[in-house]
């Protein structure tokens, strides 16, 4: 936007009316107060070169130029003073921050803090209104990340005003601040924030406990799934189409957050109990685990057939491609019906990828419509089992109450 000021009709006012007379506008305040040497400089460049920059306006206020009216005041110069045009409060805002942030350098936190302000309350307007701002769009006009304006949010809601200090001086970094925003204001104003490195051992102290707490509650959701193993057995029925995702332990259960079994405890699985003679075996598994899984199949008393590859559009870890992909094996016993050509899908299975660990909805749909006819059996099924499907697994809901949705893996403990 082109800027156009015009002087303004309050040049005639002494300083000390001006002092008196005049007010702050609310977004002049978006801004951290100059440190004490910064207002010194400041004073020491206005006594020997003048008033350069002129005091903004905008609606009766100032809105640009609060240290600057100031240090006139206190140097007895008279100040300059310009009106700032703007269609409205937003426009005004836009190029207030613009204007601040090429001339001042301003640090990641305090970019961070005026942000927290911009979503936190918009000038003239509240966050249900089409004045406010999302944090997606003042991060771009900051030039910071979403993740800096939320911890903004976070030290700006939650900090005692020392501590919105430290960050607003340019003290104290956006993130040892969110984390010390989370003690309690009582034990914030214990804090020295010109002594770092008490600031850096309180910062990490949080983290430690927070670390030790998101594992006890790990630890206490796994036993909490584990406590409702219950044996497998054949009153669940019987089935030609078996759809498995076993919990592998290649990643420990704090890592994956569910109970884990072993190679050995999910060969031993009576899956003869509950699979018809003629049957087919759908099963998932990580790339790395394919001899572990063939060694599964085996011990169920399947042959592997073929298998598709679920591509996630994602790319997550690995050691040595970077994992952007699940296998589904196949494996059949006896004899089952072919599948009809028009009813093969592809062996690539595009499908995004969702939270951890489960698997696209899309399949059931593919093994109906490969197996219409045939019953239908979800293992550690997750949830309610699909329409016409049975489940089983410590975290299956089952509509129908006849079905035992269990397993017992009581021995990983």
């Amino acid at each position: 936007m082109t800027e156009k000021y015009n002087v303004n009709s309050l040049m005639g006012l002494e300083n000390d009316e001006l002092q008196s007379e005049l007010l702050i506008h609310p977004i002049a305040n978006l801004f951290p107060e100059m440190s004490e040497l910064q207002f010194d400089e400041l004073k020491q460049d206005i006594a020997q070169n003048g008033l350069q920059m002129p005091i903004l306006m905008y609606g009766g206020k100032v809105v640009d130029g609060r240290h600057r009216l100031r240090a006139c005041s206190a140097l007895g110069v008279t100040p300059k003073f310009a009106e700032l045009e703007a269609a409205n409060d937003k426009s005004a805002e836009q190029s207030v921050i613009s204007i601040n942030l090429h001339r001042r350098h301003l640090t990641e936190g305090q970019k961070a803090i005026i942000a927290a302000r911009l979503t936190n309350s918009f000038v003239g307007a509240n966050q249900h209104t089409a004045g406010a701002v999302s944090q997606r769009k003042v991060a771009e006009e900051l030039g910071i990340s979403v993740d800096s304006v939320q911890r903004g949010k976070k030290v700006l809601n939650n900090g005692t005003p020392e501590l919105i200090a430290a960050v607003s001086e340019g003290k104290l970094d956006i993130s040892n601040a969110a984390k010390l925003a989370q003690l309690a204001k009582q034990d914030q104003s214990q804090l020295n924030f010109d002594d770092i490195k008490t600031i850096q051992e309180a910062s990490k102290a949080i983290n430690k406990a927070k670390f030790e707490s998101r594992r006890q509650e790990r630890i206490q959701e796994i036993e909490a799934k584990r406590a409702n193993n219950k044996p497998l057995e054949s009153s669940l029925g019987t089935f030609s189409v078996i759809l498995a995702d076993p919990p592998w332990d290649y990643m420990g259960e704090l890592a994956v957050g569910y109970p884990c079994m072993s190679v050995k405890e999910i060969c031993e699985m009576p899956i003869s109990q509950i699979s018809a003679d003629d049957a087919v075996l759908f099963m998932w598994c990580s790339s790395s685990l394919l001899p572990e899984a063939v060694e599964v199949v085996k011990a169920w008393g399947f042959t592997f057939k073929t298998s598709a590859v679920w591509d996630k559009d994602f790319s997550g870890q690995g050691t040595y491609f970077r994992q952007g992909h699940e296998v589904l094996m196949i494996a059949t016993k006896g004899l089952v019906p072919e599948v009809p050509y028009d009813a093969r899908p592809s062996s690539v299975l595009k499908f995004k990828r969702r939270e951890h660990s489960r698997k696209p909805d899309e399949v059931y749909q593919i093994i109906d419509h490969m197996y219409p006819e045939l019953s239908k059996v979800e293992l550690f099924c997750r949830g309610e089992p699909a329409n016409g499907w049975a489940g089983w697994g410590n975290e299956c809901t089952q509509k129908n109450t006849d079905i035992n949705a269990s397993i017992n893996v009581a021995k990983q403990a």
